[in-house]
């Protein structure tokens, strides 16, 4: 495994000493790669940049055979002459990256995928993407996000998100189909980090979570929202299960989330809890388990008028939810709200009526 990790050395710029044989054309703004071929006695550092030989003068600790990606820079101050800035070092063992370097988005991604080790080195970088991507150390946490916005933008993948507005990330419940509800569940940020792990990286241009950690700026109500998404994936870990914040909106409801759970105990069985919190209409809480192809429903409705229309078109609903593949589905109404400990425990089972 290649070690990727941040340049922390405070020494980040080239001195020009003298072109050895061809002369080489260098332009301020450009970026460009390098070979170290040797280390000179006196400190200097012999380079092959563009088809000529360069020696430099640097601070930095460099090694035979070892791959440089240089920013030429002009410098008004000195005369204009031109400062050469590293942005990333590339050996067999270490990749290293500058993270106080404004570059472009597929210049350092493409240097560190060529060569032999392209596959390790995307690895690593992937691994430290996710071990920095939630870090509470801010350099760490802007290096593995630019990190990520670059391969993005070097995939060709479409990342205009800047002007998305809270607005259009959420949805009205009156709106929602399946195949929108589907999206919405994977893109509710839970699964950020599994996307990145997995390489999905089509899906994370419209995950919640990439969409607000991407900001520069954040509104309370949205800094809310990513406090919250990151609260249900503590959640899911410490009880290896999902639970899912719903960008929803939804006349009357106060709150809602709901949670999914697969079966330790038995092949095909999962279950899920709905728990909805109304301003008016007080609490509805569903458990529902699915045992193979059948369904079985369990419902507390704190309102009674809203559990009678519910009995009223409950053969409706069934025979909806059969049109499903289902070969038998149960509705049942309970006397107390779904417990997330008999979920874990499956054994709610046992509490119906």
């Amino acid at each position: 495994m290649i070690n990727f990790k941040p340049l922390l050395n405070n020494y980040e710029y080239f001195q020009i000493v003298k072109p050895l044989g061809n002369s080489i054309t260098l332009k301020a703004g450009e970026t460009v790669k390098a070979e170290v071929i040797d280390i000179l006695s006196t400190g200097g550092v012999v380079l092959r940049i563009k088809g000529g030989v360069l020696t430099v003068n640097t601070e930095i600790p460099l090694q035979k055979d070892t791959s440089l990606l240089l920013k030429i820079l002009n410098t008004p101050q000195t005369d204009h002459k031109l400062k050469i800035q590293l942005i990333s070092i590339l050996n067999k063992n270490e990749a290293l990256i500058n993270p106080k370097t404004e570059y472009p988005a597929e210049e350092i991604i493409n240097f560190l995928q060529t060569g032999k080790n392209r596959e390790t080195i995307l690895n690593s970088i992937f691994s430290y993407i996710l071990q920095n991507i939630n870090s509470s150390d801010t350099k760490a946490q802007k290096l593995a996000q630019n990190l990520l916005n670059s391969f993005l933008s070097s995939q060709k993948i479409n990342l205009q998100i800047n002007n998305t507005e809270i607005s259009k990330i959420l949805h009205s419940i009156k709106e929602v189909s399946p195949e929108t509800f589907e999206k919405i569940i994977k893109n509710s940020g839970l699964f950020f980090e599994n996307k990145i792990k997995h390489k999905k990286f089509s899906e994370i241009k419209d995950d919640l979570k990439y969409i607000l950690s991407s900001r520069k700026e954040l509104s309370q109500g949205e800094k809310q929202i990513l406090t919250t998404i990151e609260g249900y994936q503590i959640l899911s870990r410490a009880f290896e299960s999902v639970y899912i914040f719903l960008p929803l909106l939804w006349d009357d409801l106060e709150k809602g989330d709901i949670f999914l759970k697969k079966s330790k105990k038995w092949k095909n069985v999962y279950f899920c809890r709905i728990n909805l919190d109304f301003k008016d209409l007080g609490r509805f809480s569903g458990g529902i388990f699915q045992f193979g192809k059948e369904l079985y429903l369990n419902f507390f409705v704190e309102n009674q008028q809203l559990k009678e229309l519910i009995r009223e078109n409950s053969d409706e609903l069934i025979q909806n939810v059969k049109r499903h593949g289902f070969s038998e589905v149960f509705l049942k109404f309970l006397k107390r709200p779904v417990d997330d400990r008999k979920l874990i425990d499956e054994n709610l089972m046992s509490d119906r009526v």
